[in-house]
C-alpha cells in the first residue's frame, strides 16, 4: 500500500521544529499565496501574519487588491497555499575544508496550506486595521489607520479584498548543510562572512547552530 504523499518533500534532517517555522513567518512575512481555480494558476505575493500571538494560532490574515485576477479565488472559500522564503545562498564546492562536493544551496523556507475564508462588509475594517498594527509592530512603529481620514477608507475598502486562511498544514524547512562536517560547516560560515550574499549575517549563524 502507498503511504500518503508528504507536500512538501523534506528530509527529515532539514525539517524545521514548529517553534522555528513559525519565526521565520513572522520575520519573512512576505508569502506567495498559490490558488488554483476554473483551470489557472494564480500567485501574488502579499504579507501574511498570525491572527494571533498564541503558539498554536491556526488562522493567518492578509488582502489583495480587487484588480488582481486571483481576487476571485480568495473572494470564496477553497484551497491556498502559501510560500514564505527566508534566507537563502550558494554554495561552492571550494568553501568546503575537508573535501569537495558538488554545488548546493542552503535556504530557510515555509509552506503553509489552508482553506479560504473570506473577509468582506464591516469585518474588512478590523481586518485591515489588524494588518496595519501588526506590520507597524515589527518595526517598532506606532502608525494607525484611523490617522488617514475617513474619506480616504471608505475610498480604499472598495479596491482591496481581504481574506482569513485556516491553517491545515505548516511546514518549515532549514536546509544549513546539516550533512556536513563541522569544519565544513565552519568553511561555508566563513566564506558566506566575506561574500556578497544578501542574508549572509544570518546565514553564517544558522550554520553554526546546525546539527
Amino acid at each position: 500500500m502507498t503511504g500518503k504523499i508528504q507536500r512538501p518533500y523534506v528530509p527529515p534532517l532539514y525539517r524545521a521544529s514548529d517553534a522555528e517555522t513559525r519565526n521565520l513567518v513572522r520575520a519573512y512575512p512576505l508569502a506567495t499565496i498559490m490558488t488554483s481555480r476554473r483551470g489557472t494558476m494564480e500567485a501574488t505575493q502579499t504579507p501574511l501574519f498570525f491572527e494571533s500571538d498564541a503558539d498554536d494560532c491556526s488562522t493567518v490574515i492578509g488582502h489583495i487588491a480587487r484588480i488582481n485576477p486571483q481576487a476571485e479565488d480568495v473572494m470564496e472559500p477553497g484551497p491556498m497555499l502559501a510560500v514564505f522564503n527566508g534566507p537563502s545562498a550558494y554554495v561552492s564546492p571550494e568553501w568546503y575544508v575537508e573535501d569537495e562536493d558538488v554545488p548546493t544551496w542552503i535556504y530557510q523556507a515555509v509552506h503553509l496550506r489552508g482553506e479560504i475564508e473570506p473577509v468582506s462588509g464591516a469585518d474588512m475594517r478590523s481586518l485591515m486595521e489588524d494588518i496595519v498594527r501588526l506590520s507597524e509592530r515589527r518595526i517598532g512603529g506606532t502608525w494607525r489607520l484611523d490617522r488617514i481620514s475617513e474619506a480616504d477608507i471608505a475610498r480604499m475598502m472598495p479596491r482591496i479584498v481581504g481574506f482569513r486562511v485556516h491553517i491545515e498544514a505548516l511546514t518549515g524547512i532549514s536546509k544549513m548543510e546539516q550533512t556536513r562536517s563541522l569544519k565544513n560547516r565552519d568553511g561555508v560560515a566563513g566564506a558566506l562572512e566575506h561574500g556578497r550574499e544578501i542574508g549572509r549575517d544570518v546565514l553564517a549563524g544558522l550554520l553554526s547552530k546546525s546539527v
